[in-house]
């Protein structure tokens, strides 16, 4: 009999909680682009372990174009907020960035969360395919949403999409985002998040949740459960649990 040991535990209000995510994502008229980074957890997070991968117009043979480390020795609080701006915007979000770049999308370029430590991406804006992208993405039922919108992570939102968009633009679950303007700078580098809270705890709860998935941290569907390997178990409200067979 194998046992299987979660490595996430989950909060009272249901979410599973995991590391980072995107939080905000900005493209607007001119230079005015940025992410914008939330840890929802209940831990210290350092941004060394971190890595902002991106790809111009698709990734020749599925490899990420650019990998960018962010500050060094950064460490996010939790709930707290990191906001990577393109070094040509505007000043207000130049004057609110925690670091600047040019390397940020025009809509149609793919962007990832990459964790070093589980060598996978947590969290990805777009799809990482190896075609010439031309067009922008699809979020809810609205065309190119990627583009000429700024677009906020809704707030019961606590887990990233392990490298798969379609968990979270809308087209199998409802979507993980809400879309606003261009060039709406009102709330840079803050969040309102409910994965946080002055009376919410870490408990372990029987999950009611219907399985949907088993992959590995490369995103390839799992059919035989090896001992020690680490598994991402996606179930039907979107959410994802790390977990590992001892035996």
């Amino acid at each position: 009999m194998k046992n299987i040991f979660l490595l996430l535990l989950l909060p009272i209000f249901g979410s599973s909680q995991s590391t980072l995510i995107f939080s905000e994502y900005g493209e607007g008229s001119s230079n005015n682009k940025w992410v914008e980074i939330y840890n929802p957890t209940f831990q210290n997070i350092s941004l060394d372990e971190y890595r902002y991968n991106f790809c111009w117009n698709g990734c020749d043979s599925l490899e990420w174009e650019f990998s960018i480390p962010f500050d060094s020795g950064h460490i996010m609080l939790p709930g707290g907020t990191y906001l990577l701006v393109h070094h040509n915007a505007d000043s207000i979000l130049l004057n609110t960035a925690n670091q600047t770049t040019n390397i940020l999308s025009n809509g149609n370029d793919v962007a990832g969360l990459f964790n070093t430590s589980f060598n996978t991406i947590i969290d990805i804006i777009g799809i990482l395919d190896s075609s010439n992208n031309i067009n922008a993405w699809d979020i809810g039922g609205v065309i190119n949403a990627t583009q000429n919108h700024t677009m906020i992570r809704k707030p019961d939102v606590c887990g990233g999409n392990i490298g798969d968009w379609s968990l979270s633009n809308g087209s199998i679950y409802n979507s993980q985002w809400i879309l606003g303007i261009e060039d709406d700078f009102s709330s840079l580098n803050t969040h309102n998040s409910n994965c946080i809270n002055s009376t919410s705890v870490n408990i372990l709860i029987p999950s009611k949740k219907k399985l949907l998935e088993v992959k590995d941290l490369l995103g390839r569907l799992v059919n035989d459960k090896k001992k020690h390997q680490i598994q991402l178990y996606i179930y039907s409200d979107g959410s994802v649990d790390k977990v590992i067979i001892t035996n």
